[in-house]
């Protein structure tokens, strides 16, 4: 396998340690990892990195234990639950955390990154930093933003997915800044020797080295530096051929890397304080947003709102983040083959490079987005189809757990329009994203919607937001009801009555995204044949949950309900109630272009399913069955009650 030569000597600029040093480093930390891991399983793997630890942290990390926050640190990521306990460790060891009881498990300092999620996310993750810092590093220089990231993690994780695609993103665009390091077993060789070609293949730089010799580490670590590549070291643990020093408490082992780091971070502030773009860069890396930015986004959808008003979700969107790319520099959005920014307008991008084509490498892309979210300074898109979701469901999952801003943008392109176009409409996925814990998940209706969407999605910082986007066109204007209320974000609250009836109410219908114009639609239609309907808009079931019962009761109210829905019932039943209806589709291969299949929702069919839901008794009105004319096939009066 072809391999990258280690040097054999350190750099001239670095004074070798006493021969006795690097041993009482790596004792220090192996009687803090006896201490402080109470698992008997993962205490082995933290004790075969000590020795690389032990270099890293004393001679090469770039860091001061009196500035955890520093922006221009380096970043020490752990991916793998093996070696949870180092960062910690080497945090208190080095003067960057309050020494913790006796046997107790200390937690990770504010400044390091415990990525112990599913497995890959973490080195997905540090590679995501590693592009964020490139990217702050194209804006502000390198006087500024001049740090690199390290990850440490398991072997195992090399040949995950996610880990794979996102080292093939590092090698395309040369993130040399980041620093992959597995630990093995010397009988975990074969396994490893038969991962590592493939990321040779992708332009990473793959180096081996003993675990237990100090100096080959340092050797190691010194050359990777120097490289123009993503860099990967392979740690291989050898048995111990003689007694480690004994450990001794002194306080002073890590005094020459506090010193270091002190040193690195004043000369930093010096050229700061001289910099010109020292209050942009300070807004960013605090991650605040520019002053008046929200009255000018909305300004801005307010003056092109009649140009627009018909256009589809997915349309409004793009223009949405044409503007936000003018308004906010710090925007970064990553897209896949067919995401929703694949055509945005090169006049309105300002001239930068702010987007990266990921192709269809949709989990990496969804890995490298929460890399950049925990990084810092800059605010992370992500564009694909509803279609891909799926692939990227690991790496949502770890953005809801680490509370991370990441917003995503699916849109339903080329999605098949019948069951002989292959795959399927993905029906259920909108119910499954509703079900992951801190995600929530926006569904607009128009242009207008999909402006306060993305405000909401903006103004969100706990967690990751998720808008699903339509490109079908809005044949029929949104309800007038909704410019009374002139810039009030009616979204806000998750839910809000679109157009009341006319009257007292006699049936609500509840609806999403496109769905609610037709709904707009079949209240018309209502009207017509003496029945006064409601339609209520929910776009954001989270928020609309967390509003008071008093506000959702009245949103709601007291008639029957209809859902309707171009996606699965399944957990409609919280806002419909035990009489209520859904309309929608429960089952793959229906085709939205076809008449009378169950996914056939036309305005014709919720009026004539609303009036026997008022009206159970009595025949459908002959005025009023539209185009289908029957029940559809496969729902007894859309027996999807729920």
């Amino acid at each position: 396998m072809p391999e990258d030569q280690a040097c054999a000597s350190l750099p001239d600029d670095k004074t070798p340690e006493p021969p006795t040093m690097p041993g009482r480093l790596i004792a220090a930390i192996r009687h803090a990892i006896g201490i402080h891991e109470p698992d008997r399983r993962y205490a082995p793997h933290a004790r075969v990195m000590a020795g690389f630890c032990a270099v890293l942290w004393s001679r090469f990390l770039r860091f001061d234990p009196a500035s955890p926050e520093w922006p221009d640190r380096d970043r020490f990521v752990v991916s793998s639950p093996r070696y949870r306990v180092l960062p910690a460790i080497m945090a208190e060891l080095s003067g960057q955390a309050p020494q913790p009881p006796h046997g107790a498990h200390p937690a990770p300092p504010a400044h390091e990154r415990q990525a112990c999620g599913p497995n890959g996310q973490g080195l997905g993750a540090a590679i995501g930093m590693a592009l964020a810092e490139y990217r702050l590093a194209a804006r502000f220089g390198r006087s500024l933003v001049n740090h690199r990231i390290w990850a440490l993690g398991c072997w195992t994780e090399l040949s995950t997915g996610v880990a794979l695609e996102t080292a093939a993103l590092a090698g395309e665009l040369a993130l040399d800044r980041v620093t992959l390091v597995v630990g093995l077993w010397q009988s975990e060789r074969e396994q490893v020797d038969a991962i590592l070609p493939r990321y040779s293949a992708s332009g990473w730089s793959v180096r081996k080295v003993d675990a237990g010799n100090p100096e080959q580490i340092a050797a190691v670590i010194a050359s990777s530096q120097r490289t123009h590549k993503p860099c990967l070291i392979a740690c291989i643990a050898t048995p111990e051929t003689g007694p480690l020093p004994p450990f001794i408490d002194d306080p002073g082992l890590w005094a020459g890397a506090a010193r270091r780091g002190a040193s690195a971070r004043r000369s930093w502030l010096r050229r700061l304080l001289k910099d010109r773009q020292k209050a942009e860069f300070e807004r960013v890396t605090r991650n605040q947003r520019p002053a008046f930015w929200q009255p000018d986004w909305q300004r801005s959808w307010r003056e092109e709102g009649a140009a627009i008003a018909r256009v589809s979700s997915a349309f409004a969107a793009r223009r949405g983040l044409e503007t936000l790319h003018e308004l906010l520099p710090e925007l970064i959005c990553l897209r896949s083959r067919q995401g929703m920014a694949a055509d945005l307008s090169a006049s309105r991008r300002g001239g930068g490079d702010v987007e990266l084509n990921c192709n269809t490498q949709v989990h990496g892309m969804a890995a490298l987005l929460n890399g950049i979210a925990q990084h810092g300074g800059l605010l992370p898109f992500g564009a694909s189809t509803i279609i891909a979701v799926d692939r990227m469901r690991p790496a949502l999952r770890y953005a809801a757990m680490t509370d991370q801003q990441v917003i995503y943008l699916l849109t339903d392109d080329n999605l098949p329009s019948s069951d002989s176009a292959g795959g399927g409409r993905p029906v259920e996925q909108l119910a499954s994203l509703r079900a992951m814990p801190n995600m929530a998940v926006f569904r607009p209706a128009d242009h207008r919607e999909t402006m306060e969407c993305l405000e909401l999605a903006l103004r969100r910082t706990t967690g990751p937001s998720l808008l699903t986007l339509e490109s079908t066109p809005i044949l029929s204007a949104p309800a007038p009801e909704r410019e009374l209320h002139g810039l009030t974000n009616l979204c806000a609250r998750g839910g809000y009555v679109l157009a009341e009836a006319q009257g007292a109410r006699q049936v609500t219908l509840v609806a999403t995204g496109h769905e609610a114009i037709v709904a707009l639609a079949a209240r018309k239609l209502l009207k017509e044949a003496g029945i006064a309907a409601a339609v209520i808009s929910l776009p954001c079931w989270e928020l609309f949950a967390a509003q008071k019962m008093t506000y959702r009761a009245t949103v709601l109210g007291t008639a029957p309900r209809i859902g309707i829905e171009a996606a699965s019932g399944f957990g409609w039943e919280r806002w419909l109630g035990a009489d209520g209806l859904f309309v929608g589709i429960d089952g793959f291969g229906a085709s939205l272009d076809q008449p009378g299949s169950p996914a056939d929702i036309t305005p014709e069919r919720i009026c004539r399913d609303a009036m026997r839901l008022v009206n159970p008794l009595s025949d459908t009105q002959p005025g009023t069955t539209g185009g289908n004319g029957a029940p559809p096939p496969g729902m007894a009066s859309v027996d999807a009650s729920v």
